[in-house]
């Protein structure tokens, strides 16, 4: 009896033994909601469209959250493909695609895992109908999916969470080089990690003015260069507004941002600092590289990408001209932007 085969999505092949190609015409969906074999296009397209998973099989190469517009619309063409962007299996490949490039990725991922198997837990116990459960399961990662979405847009961080992180903690201006012409360049400080140990520990509500402002919190900030401890740090969490140093006497006040990249950055005029994303708890998952170090102390640049591949060659602004040339450093285009240290009267 002679093989007959089908090909049915992503190079895969289905063997139909016994089958012979005379009968290859009668071909759709058996019992078991399987694409049985046919010769008819038309036939064959239709079976692998109203097959739930082979058509999710078919869209996953697609998902990505960031289009997710295009994907939405996908449920409008047929009631199979609305079935299948609207499955929990769909949704939760959607949370992972979109999440995967973003900071705090394995956290995040685990934080979800973790609760949608409490979620079902609570479900058991409650002795929830299997038809309602079955719906619940499947909003779970649409929800999560939007709820991480408008996170995302957060732009003001608690004391709490802010002592929850770990920093890299990097100078925006480096040491000077001597090149060629007798020319001197100060090379970018966010070439070289300073620590990778940064942290705001011991958060508490503060009740007085320090360095002229009235900051909600106040802590101790642990993993800096300087050798002196009794370092403190100090919080506004309205208007994000952030100093630290030796109280009262404190460092030049900065702020914390929220990056396009859902991560956190705290700048002042001489240093900047930057979350670093957290490893993955599971031996299971990639571990994460932003935060470790290499065999010359420095950090993993990955984190810094964004400002290290906008630095700009520019002159120092107040700085005496060295054999007749002015001394110019590598800076990133925001830093140049926000702050004056730049003479823009030499740039061309």
């Amino acid at each position: 009896m002679p093989e007959c085969t089908e090909t049915v999505g992503q190079g895969r092949t289905r063997c139909f033994e016994g089958v012979t190609s005379s009968k290859m015409t009668q071909g759709g969906i058996d019992g078991g909601g399987r694409a049985t074999p046919t010769s008819d296009p038309h036939d064959a397209t239709t079976a692998v469209l109203s097959t739930p998973d082979l058509l999710l099989d078919i869209l996953r190469p697609l998902i990505d959250g960031d289009f997710m517009p295009v994907l939405c619309s996908l449920s409008l063409i047929s009631k199979d493909f609305h079935r299948a962007t609207s499955s929990d299996q769909f949704w939760r490949e959607v949370c992972r695609q979109r999440w995967k490039g973003k900071w705090g990725y394995h956290a995040r991922w685990e934080r979800a895992v973790a609760d949608y198997s409490r979620c079902l837990t609570v479900k058991q116990q409650r002795g929830t109908s299997k038809d309602t459960a079955a719906d619940d399961e499947d909003t779970f990662w649409r929800e999560r999916y939007f709820f991480e979405e408008r996170d995302s847009t957060r732009d003001r961080i608690s004391a709490e969470e802010l002592s929850s992180l770990v920093f890299d903690f990097r100078f925006w201006i480096g040491e000077p080089t001597l090149v060629d012409g007798g020319r001197i360049v100060v090379e970018s400080g966010l070439l070289r990690s300073v620590s990778t140990e940064i942290g705001f520990s011991d958060p508490s509500p503060c009740e007085e003015r320090v360095a002229g402002i009235s900051w909600t919190a106040r802590g101790r900030l642990t993993g800096h260069p300087s050798p002196e401890p009794g370092i403190e740090w100090f919080l506004d969490e309205r208007s994000n507004a952030m100093q630290w140093g030796y109280a009262p006497d404190l460092w030049p006040r900065g702020n914390v941002q929220r990056l396009k990249n859902w991560g956190w950055q705290i700048m002042n005029p001489n240093v900047c600092l930057r979350a670093i994303d957290p490893a993955p708890s599971s031996s299971e998952m990639d571990a994460t590289k932003s935060g470790e170090e290499d065999g010359e102390g420095k950090c993993n640049n990955d984190l810094w990408r964004d400002l290290l591949d906008s630095l700009e060659n520019v002159p120092l602004r107040n700085t005496p001209n060295v054999n007749g040339q002015p001394v110019t450093v590598n800076l990133p285009r925001m830093f140049i932007e926000r702050y004056e240290l730049v003479d823009e009267t030499l740039m061309r």
